[in-house]
C-alpha cells in the first residue's frame, strides 16, 4: 500500500493511512499499487485522466502542466539497462509531493524518503523534498556516466596496445548503450530547465538556488555522455582506419609475390611449349633457366627496393 509522509502541528509524521488535516503530504507509490494512483492524486487534486495515463504508460521522461500540480515522468537509467530504463513519475502541487515507481523499489525515492522523516525536513515544502529525490536521481545519473567514461578510457587503451585487436563487439554496444543514455537524459534537461525557471509556481524563491545547481549537473552529466559518445564514434572510424590500413599491407605484400613470382612464371611458360625451342638440347640449358629465372627475379627484386616499395 502507499506510503504516506506528512507535516502536522510542524512535525513530519510516517505512516501507511490516509492522514487527516495534513498541512504538507508526501504520498509514494510503489509497485503492484497502480489501482490506488488514481484515487491518491484525486484525494489531492482534480487530476486530468491524461496525467494518470501519462504515468501508467511509463513512456519517455515528459512534462505535464495542470491547473493544480504539474506530472513529469524521469528515467532512472541503469548501466545495464539503457534500452529498457525504470520510471519514476512525480506529482508535485503547492502542499503535496506524490512520486510512483511501478518497476520495484527505488533507492532514489527511498533514500531521501529516510532523509526527510530523520531530519524533520518535509515542512520545508515539498519542492524541498522533490530536490532531495532529484540530487539521488543526479547521484546515480553520475554513476551511469561515469561508467561509460572508464569502459571507453578502457577501450581506447586496448586499441592502442593491441590496434589490430577485433574491437568492434565491444566498442558498438558501448557506443549503442552511450546513445540510448543521451537519448533519454535530453528530455529531462527540458524538465529541469522548467523547475529552476522563475516563473515556475511550485518552487519557492529561496530553494531555487537548490534547482539551478540541479540543472547545471543534469547538464554536464548529458554533455559527458555526449563526449563518450563523440569519442567512440572516433574510436569506430579509428579502428576501421586501422583494420583497412592492414588489409591494405597484406594486399601489397601479394602483389609483391605476385610480381617477384611473374618473371620465373613467364620465364617457365615460354620454355614448356611444344616448339623446337634452340636450348631443349643444350646440356646446360635447364640450369640455364633456372640461373636465367634467378638473375631476373632478383633484378626485379632490387629495383622495387630501390624504389623503396616494401614501406608504407
Amino acid at each position: 500500500m502507499p506510503q504516506y509522509l506528512w507535516v502536522k502541528d510542524q512535525q513530519t509524521r510516517e505512516g501507511q493511512d490516509w492522514p487527516e488535516a495534513a498541512e504538507i503530504i508526501w504520498v509514494d507509490v510503489g509497485p503492484g499499487e497502480e489501482d490506488a494512483i488514481q484515487s491518491v492524486v484525486e484525494n489531492l487534486y482534480p487530476v486530468h485522466p491524461t496525467a494518470i495515463r501519462r504515468v501508467l504508460d511509463q513512456g519517455r521522461p515528459s512534462f505535464l502542466v495542470e491547473d493544480d500540480a504539474v506530472v513529469f515522468v524521469l528515467a532512472l537509467v541503469d548501466e545495464g539497462q539503457a534500452d529498457d530504463p525504470r520510471r519514476l513519475a512525480i506529482f508535485l502541487g503547492d502542499r503535496f509531493l506524490v512520486t510512483v515507481h511501478l518497476y520495484g523499489e527505488s533507492d532514489v525515492v527511498q533514500h531521501a524518503w529516510q532523509f526527510i522523516a530523520r531530519q524533520q525536513l518535509l515542512d520545508e515544502g515539498p519542492d524541498f523534498a522533490l530536490y532531495h529525490v532529484l540530487e539521488n536521481h543526479l547521484r546515480a545519473l553520475k554513476k551511469v556516466a561515469r561508467r561509460l567514461d572508464e569502459r571507453f578510457e578502457l577501450l581506447h587503451r586496448i586499441l592502442l596496445k593491441h590496434p589490430y585487436r577485433d574491437m568492434a563487439p565491444h566498442i558498438l554496444p558501448l557506443r549503442k548503450k552511450a546513445m540510448a543514455v543521451k537519448q533519454l537524459l535530453e528530455p529531462e534537461v527540458a524538465i529541469f530547465e522548467l523547475l529552476k525557471s522563475d516563473d515556475f509556481p511550485y518552487i519557492q524563491s529561496r530553494h531555487r538556488p537548490y534547482f539551478e545547481d540541479a540543472t547545471y549537473q543534469m547538464r554536464e552529466i548529458v554533455e559527458e555522455v555526449q563526449a563518450t559518445r563523440e569519442g567512440l564514434a572516433e574510436m569506430v572510424e579509428a579502428y576501421t582506419s586501422i583494420q583497412s590500413n592492414e588489409i591494405n599491407k597484406v594486399m601489397k605484400f601479394l602483389t609483391i609475390i605476385s610480381v617477384l613470382a611473374l618473371p620465373a612464371t613467364t620465364i617457365a611458360s615460354i620454355y614448356g611449349m611444344n616448339f623446337n625451342i634452340p636450348e631443349i638440347h643444350w646440356k646446360y640449358g635447364y640450369w640455364y633457366s633456372l640461373a636465367l629465372m634467378f638473375v631476373v627475379t632478383v633484378a626485379l627484386l632490387a629495383y622495387m627496393k630501390r624504389r623503396d616499395d616494401f614501406n608504407g
